[in-house]
């Protein structure tokens, strides 16, 4: 019965397929195909679609075994930890018997149009196949687009298959041995130095630090070490500074006023650093371990309750607070 199950394909659709002619042998849809209504005649553009790339995968590539991408992301464990990224997916999953065989990410299109409407098909589907991603694993995973164009006298079947991005290189004159990090994947990056990439990390973190306090001269400066090539920094100069006490210690920032054009001129957003945490960054002090020096070390963070609405504190050492209201 399986097998019967399987022949769906064949009875619904041999009518539509035309005789060979003795002057043209190539695949083509029968007349009466071609004249029914636009509904059936997108499905039927649709599942031939999909059965002509199913025959070239299986033929031309050895993958023989597939299913529908909805079907393995409900399964992620049997499928190498595949995922999805953003809304779009493409349809399914294709692989071949042996265990190293990779696992072909397969987006199929259909049109009786033309030529173009195929290009089109595989620029839409290029969007589609790069949103599933997959963990480690012994398969490597390859990825295709496959048009079949069902013209008149002829069908075409185009096959694209998308080379990966490019990895992200921090410093490209330096050679792969000396790279802090590169990527490897949609969601994977490979760390080549460890210490190395734990100084840019502790880098960018005393960057944003400065930055949340309106001190953004000092914290270009840093970024300068996190480029091999800064562009010409921006005339942004460090913002007068400001202090705040809360039950959590003094911390210094800035004001910036919210929707004064709503005529609201009082309410205002303060963000700022703790005291002793920013002075060290402004002052290039090293921190013990390259981190940041939480609040709770100096004081012991108050029950939640305590903490009015309008304010929010972070053991990274900032807060934000909003008066006015």
């Amino acid at each position: 019965m399986a097998k019967l199950s399987a022949s769906w394909a064949t009875r619904r659709y041999f009518w539509a397929i035309a005789e060979p002619l003795p002057t043209n042998r190539a695949f083509r849809l029968s007349e009466d195909a071609r004249q029914m209504d636009f509904h059936q005649k997108t499905l039927l553009s649709d599942e031939f679609g999909i059965g002509m790339a199913g025959l070239l995968m299986e033929q031309f590539l050895g993958a023989g075994s597939f299913v529908d991408i909805s079907v393995a992301l409900n399964a992620p464990e049997s499928y190498q930890d595949i995922g999805r990224e953003g809304s779009a997916q493409p349809d399914f999953l294709m692989w071949g018997e042996e265990e190293n065989s990779p696992y072909y990410i397969v987006e199929c299109k259909g049109t009786q149009s033309n030529k173009s409407t195929s290009y089109d098909q595989l620029r839409r589907g290029l969007e589609q196949v790069p949103s599933v991603v997959f963990g480690a694993g012994a398969r490597p995973v390859v990825t295709a687009v496959v048009a079949t164009c069902l013209q008149d006298k002829s069908t075409d079947v185009f096959v694209l298959d998308p080379p990966p991005d490019a990895p992200e290189d921090d410093h490209p004159e330096r050679e792969s041995s000396e790279r802090v990090s590169e990527r490897t994947g949609g969601r994977t990056w490979q760390i080549h130095n460890p210490e190395a990439f734990r100084k840019r990390a502790v880098i960018a973190e005393e960057s944003n630090l400065l930055k949340w306090a309106g001190q953004y001269q000092t914290a270009a400066v840093r970024d300068q070490q996190l480029e091999a090539r800064q562009p010409p920094l921006m005339e942004m100069p460090n913002a007068q500074l400001e202090t705040k006490s809360t039950d959590f210690g003094n911390f210094r920032g800035i004001v910036q006023s919210l929707f004064p054009e709503l005529g609201i001129p009082k309410l205002t957003m303060f963000t700022g650093v703790e005291g002793d945490l920013l002075e060290s960054l402004i002052q290039n002090a090293k921190r013990r371990d390259g981190g940041h020096m939480e609040v709770g070390q100096k004081k012991q963070p108050l029950p939640l309750k305590h903490l009015p609405g309008t304010a929010s504190v972070s053991r990274s050492g900032t807060c934000m607070i909003i008066d006015g209201l």
